[in-house]
């Protein structure tokens, strides 16, 4: 019997041929069974998607990786959530898709080794996202801000009457690893894991016990000597700590967000103290003061063209200025911190001169009515009452030059335990009882005042219903707090108002220097207006006596009401 003439060579060569012909036939064989799916071993984070297409993967995927699912932080006892979104994640699950379903198709020898080892191990996909690192590092930024703690560096314990002192003990803090943090949450996010994640912490050190107690003895030195505060100026005598004072005052100062420390003071205490002193030093300025006649000559609610200059009209200064003195409160306090810092025992207290806002030379200047009005009213209205209240409030009142006179500012709010009785009152073209109700028409007394006398005028606003006691176009009403009469002195002297009321009517006139300005109102034609009752425009002009004129128009438009206004 003869042998075969095959060779070994040939057999091993066949038997790969045949082996590889499997391995493509099996390759394709598994292709085809899944034609546009997913092949088998394939993973998107952790997640078998073997045998499903790209619109399924899309389904199983979207709600595991979407940015608006949140992450749970988890930093000790304490549970935090932050949406990827809000750490600048974005991704792209359709995209994640079609790479699964592609995956294992590719490759050397047409991808028939890939193909294959999908039967064999798993094959994990990455998912097409990003993360916007500047709004990752602001998303770990705030949790950080969140979570951080300081060291507490310790406190001081002293005994008012004893003046023993004892320390209460350090605690460390904590800081967020910000980098680690930030690593962790993007590992979890694409990997589809929502957490807890635990936040990394590193350690902050505390002031140690030793320095504490160091700190304990520089307090008790401290206390055998009184703190004394002196004031500069012949007669003023220092002010001295009582031992409870300055025991009360002393604190332990943390430094360098507490891992350090040194004897300081309490805010809370070293304020009170500044308070105190202030309290004993300060000297408030005093201006001058004027006096004149309540009532110069009057006109009686004149309408129409009206024309004015200043009267000469006596005023005395019946007191002078006078400078005044105070503490200056941080300064006091920034010395007496840097005094216990030191050892020191003895402080400076820092005085400044303050002004008075009317000088003596300035009240001098005074020496006319610059404008005056007067407004009559029905004697035993309780409007009337609210009027002769407003008008007490603001006699005598002085506007330093440069100053701004609010009505609402000086007489403040309308109450009855300020004398105020209800009465009616214009509200969204609607009469109403108020309490106050009235002091409108004081409100228009003064504008007419202000506004012959040439004074800048900056805030008025006309009643909405036309009332026939007051001219036309030129009146103000006044609501608190937030309908105002507002003018500024724009003069170098100051203004002092005076104000008188009879059964007649009230008036208020000014005094001060205008410095000669002649003031006409000239007004205009009453014009029906649809939907309204009539407007009218009325020019205020100013005469100065450097020859310059200033014209001033102001229109003002007022509705219909068929109840008569008795505002």
């Amino acid at each position: 019997m003869k042998r075969s003439s095959i060779s070994p060579i040939a057999v091993a060569v066949a038997a790969v041929a045949f082996l590889a012909l499997l391995a493509l036939v099996v390759a394709f064989g598994v292709r085809q069974t899944h034609q546009d799916e997913a092949l088998p071993g394939t993973r998107v984070v952790g997640r078998d998607v073997a045998g499903r297409d790209a619109a399924q993967i899309n389904r199983l995927l979207t709600p595991i990786l979407s940015p608006a699912r949140p992450l749970v932080l988890l930093a000790g006892a304490r549970t935090l959530r932050l949406t990827p979104a809000q750490a600048g994640y974005s991704v792209s699950v359709a995209a994640t898709a079609r790479r699964a379903v592609a995956a294992g198709r590719g490759g050397i020898l047409w991808g028939v080794p890939a193909t294959l080892g999908g039967l064999v191990r798993d094959r994990d996909v990455a998912v097409t996202d990003t993360f916007d690192q500047r709004q990752l590092r602001v998303a770990v930024g705030g949790v950080a801000r969140r979570l951080d703690r300081d060291p507490f560096p310790g406190g001081l314990q002293i005994d008012p009457d004893t003046r023993q002192v004892a320390i209460r003990t350090s605690r460390a803090g904590r800081r967020v690893d910000r980098d680690a943090l930030a690593r962790r949450i993007v590992a979890a996010v694409q990997a589809g894991d929502r957490g807890p994640v635990t936040v990394p912490f590193d350690t902050v050190k505390a002031v140690p016990s030793s320095r504490l107690r160091e700190i304990a003895r520089d307090a008790e030195a401290y206390l055998r000597t009184p703190l004394r505060l002196t004031v500069p100026g012949a007669g003023s005598k220092p002010y001295v700590l009582s031992p409870g004072e300055q025991a009360r005052l002393l604190a332990l100062e943390g430094r360098d967000g507490g891992r350090s420390a040194r004897l300081g003071v309490s805010t809370t205490q070293l304020d009170a103290l500044v308070g105190r002193v202030a309290a004993k030093v300060d000297r408030p300025a005093r201006d001058a003061r004027l006096s004149a006649s309540a009532r110069g000559p009057v006109s009686e609610a004149e309408k129409g063209d009206v024309r004015w200059k200043p009267v000469p009209a006596e005023v005395k200064v019946v007191a002078g200025a006078r400078t005044g003195r105070a503490v200056a409160q941080t300064r006091l306090a920034a010395a007496v911190r840097r005094a216990v810092r030191a050892g020191d025992h003895a402080v400076t207290v820092p005085v400044v001169t303050t002004q008075p806002q009317i000088t003596t030379a300035a009240a001098r200047k005074v020496n006319a009515e610059i404008g005056t009005f007067t407004t009559p009213y029905i004697a035993g209205q309780p409007r009337v009452t609210n009027i002769r209240q407003m008008a007490r409030d603001l006699d005598g009142t002085q506007i330093a030059p440069g100053e701004q006179f609010s009505l609402n500012g000086l007489a403040g709010e309308r109450t009855r335990e300020k004398g105020y009785v209800a009465a009616p009152f214009i509200a969204d073209n609607k009469i109403e009882p108020s309490i106050g109700g009235g002091v409108s028409q004081f409100s228009t007394t003064m504008y007419n005042a202000a506004y012959f006398a040439g004074l800048q005028l900056d805030t008025h606003q006309p009643h909405s219903l036309y009332i026939d006691r007051y001219p036309p176009g030129r009146e103000g009403t006044l609501n608190y707090p937030d309908i105002d009469l507002k003018w500024t002195n724009d003069t170098d002297a100051p203004v002092l108002v005076r104000t008188a009321y009879d059964d007649e009517g009230v008036t208020v006139t000014l005094y001060g220097d205008n410095g000669g300005r002649r003031v006409t109102a000239t007004a205009g034609p009453q014009t029906p207006v649809a939907g309204g009752d009539f407007q009218i425009t009325v020019t205020r002009t100013v005469r100065y006596p450097d020859g310059r004129v200033v014209r001033q128009p102001f229109t003002t438009r007022y509705e219909t009401e068929d109840t008569s206004p008795q505002e």
